[in-house]
């Protein structure tokens, strides 16, 4: 009877005993579970910050690479490496992805997206330094090209200076070549060649003038035109005269003769002779050469 009894007391010894380890063993593991729990949810949270840097530093390289596109051979890297930032950019947002949807939940999986962030960060460092080296070597084309500009616009302005001032000695040596009709005198002369001192009786119009001095203008023969306009503004000429240019246009002229200049003193006499009847009043004379006009004068009748 004893001997049952013992039984008895020992069985239920190690009943609740095997009870008492079973709720032990059960809290450890709910424990346990909890605090893998615990550790999965704050890794998920620092892989999601890490993520989002992660996605915050390829866009400033996006836009570092974007914004700063230049020559020709700069732009085809940089489309390369654009199109590798974007393929990366988009492995980080499917990991953000995941990370959200509570599927990596086992310490395996986290750990493999511990690992391939760590990957992400290394690409990323390689990116940083190959852009950098592009917007290196930018900025010294984008400097060099400057420089280019700057001194292509000082040569195109030292042109346009020296052209200009071409210009200015070349009007100023035409204007110094110019001829100048000095002294000019204009005599209407009966048939004898004494002064006509009645309208009628003037049989020619004596022009005289005075080629000055200058030693700048080009010597040998040099034509020279005269042009006689009457009181009411009509020009004198006689039927089959010629033309000369003047200011870009050919003009009729009254008289014309050849005479050698040597850059000295030069007279010049000329005739008009009176074939029509004479208006009184004031008449005007005009004397040119070389294209110019070189003297003028007026005298009534």
């Amino acid at each position: 009877m004893k001997v049952k009894h013992v039984i008895i007391a020992a069985s239920a010894v190690i009943i609740a005993l095997v009870a008492a380890f079973y709720f032990v063993l059960r809290n450890e593991r709910a424990q346990l579970q909890e605090e893998k729990d615990l550790f999965a949810s704050e890794q998920k949270e620092i892989m999601q910050e890490e993520l989002q840097k992660l996605a915050s530093e390829y866009d400033i390289q996006y836009q570092k690479l974007s914004q700063g596109m230049g020559e020709q051979k700069i732009s085809l890297a940089t489309d390369s490496l654009i199109s590798q930032l974007l393929s990366e950019r988009a492995k980080v947002e499917q990991l953000q992805k995941e990370l959200k949807s509570n599927k990596a939940t086992s310490a395996k999986r986290i750990g493999q997206l511990t690992q391939e962030i760590s990957t992400l960060r290394n690409v990323l460092k390689n990116y940083v330094i190959q852009i950098d080296s592009l917007q290196s070597a930018n900025d010294r084309l984008r400097q060099e090209n400057s420089e280019v500009r700057a001194s292509y616009a000082r040569a195109t302005n030292e042109a346009q200076q020296l052209s200009n001032e071409k210009a200015q000695l070349s009007d100023r040596v035409k204007l110094a070549a110019k001829l100048d009709a000095t002294r000019i005198s204009i005599t209407p002369m009966d048939k004898r060649g004494k002064l006509s001192k009645k309208l009628e009786k003037a049989v020619n119009i004596q022009i005289h003038f005075t080629v000055a001095k200058n030693v700048t203008a080009a010597v040998g023969e040099k034509t020279f035109y005269c042009r006689i306009t009457q009181p009411n503004e009509e020009l004198l000429v006689k039927p089959g005269a010629g033309t000369f240019p003047f200011e870009g246009k050919q003009i009729p002229y009254s008289i014309r003769r050849e005479i050698e200049y040597n850059g000295e003193d030069t007279a010049v006499t000329m005739y008009w002779p009176v074939e029509e009847s004479l208006q009184s009043g004031t008449y005007r004379v005009k004397l040119f050469a070389d294209g110019n006009l070189i003297g003028q004068a007026s005298f009534t009748l």
